[in-house]
C-alpha cells in the first residue's frame, strides 16, 4: 500500500488561458475548496505528476503555485466554519 500524501494547492495564475489550463491538472487531482485552493490526496506519484503537468504549464516569472503537505496531526487541527467540505482520508481498498 502506497502513503498517501494530504496536499493543499494553490495557485495565482495571470493569463486566463493558464489559468483555465492548471485548474483543469488540479481538478483531475484533487477537490476544488476555493477558485484556486484544492485538496488532493495524493500518492508520491501523482503529487509529482500533477506538479510537472502545471509546472509544464505556467510561467514562472508571472505565475505562482504552492503545495502544502499536511500531516494527520494537522489535518485533526483544520477548523471550517459554513458550508465546505471536509478533507476526507481515501479509504483504503483492496484489489484481487
Amino acid at each position: 500500500m502506497k502513503d498517501i500524501n494530504h496536499i493543499i494547492a494553490s495557485y495565482d495564475i495571470c493569463d486566463a488561458r493558464r489559468l483555465q489550463r492548471v485548474a483543469k491538472v488540479m481538478k483531475d487531482f484533487g477537490i476544488r475548496m476555493l477558485k484556486s485552493v484544492f485538496e488532493c490526496n495524493l500518492t508520491i506519484e501523482q503529487y509529482l505528476e500533477m506538479k510537472y503537468k502545471a509546472e509544464q504549464i505556467i510561467n514562472p516569472l508571472e505565475d505562482s503555485v504552492r503545495y502544502y503537505f499536511l500531516c494527520g496531526k494537522c489535518l485533526k487541527n483544520v477548523e471550517r466554519i459554513g458550508k465546505g467540505r471536509v478533507f476526507t482520508k481515501d479509504e483504503d481498498v483492496t484489489i484481487v
